[in-house]
């Protein structure tokens, strides 16, 4: 067991990135911090508890270099919340969600392995990108993609140096595209240009911000779904 530090202050909130790409997000802006552990999962699991209140929206991040790490908060009535596995496009873990009530909620940290190891959990306040991205996310879910894309242009607004917000929006895009045309698009050449342009500028800036923060093999592979997009033909009319 690690060091736990509370702090006198409350929220958190959780957010999952799902879907065709993604990329790790950075961190950004000052927010609270209710929690924070460093410590090791053996055999495959540890929880945690803090104290909540209805509306708050809060961020609980779980990285490890030792194993795949998953995350799921349970309420006051130890109802299963939010869980999330990969975040990202890294293996690591983050939710984002707004508490429904007042009371003791319940961090769960685990091992997707089973397998224990080192690793850090931060249960905090949410930023304003953030939360603007939980919209979109949950936008997206829906499938209302058009106000998914309108969400996640926001959240750039907010903050033009997080990755995943590009991919959320290309992976929007790329979902209204099959909304309206459905089974016939078959390949990259069958999304119209106008989609594919704008899915190739979200990758490639994306990829510029995995090269910034050293991830380049997430940026070689951003860049190489662009090329395809980018030299697919568009079918010719009959």
């Amino acid at each position: 067991m690690g060091f736990l530090r509370l702090f006198p202050v409350g929220v958190v909130a959780p957010v999952a990135l799902v879907g065709l790409l993604a990329g790790p997000a950075a961190l950004v802006a000052r927010a609270d911090t209710v929690l924070e552990e460093a410590g090791t999962i053996y055999p495959a699991e540890s929880t945690y508890t803090f104290e909540g209140t209805a509306g708050q929206v809060m961020t609980i991040t779980l990285a490890s270099e030792d194993f795949d790490p998953v995350l799921s908060l349970t309420g006051p009535d130890e109802a299963e919340i939010a869980t999330n596995d990969d975040f990202g496009g890294t293996l690591n873990s983050t939710i984002i969600v707004e508490l429904p009530e007042d009371g003791t909620y319940t961090v769960v940290a685990r091992s997707f392995s089973g397998q224990g190891g080192d690793y850090d959990l931060v249960v905090r306040t949410s930023t304003e990108f953030e939360v603007t991205y939980a919209e979109a996310e949950a936008l997206a879910l829906a499938e209302d993609y058009s106000g998914a894309i309108a969400a996640y242009t926001e959240a750039i607004a907010i903050d033009p140096d997080q990755s995943s917000a590009y991919l959320g929006r290309a992976q929007a895009t790329l979902g209204q595209v099959y909304v309206e045309q459905g089974d016939s698009v078959e390949g990259p050449e069958d999304i119209p240009l106008e989609a594919r342009e704008s899915v190739i500028a979200d990758f490639e800036q994306a990829a510029t911000l995995f090269e910034a923060n050293g991830s380049e093999d997430w940026a070689a592979s951003l860049r190489e779904q662009a090329e395809v997009l980018r030299n697919a033909e568009s079918p010719q009319p009959q």
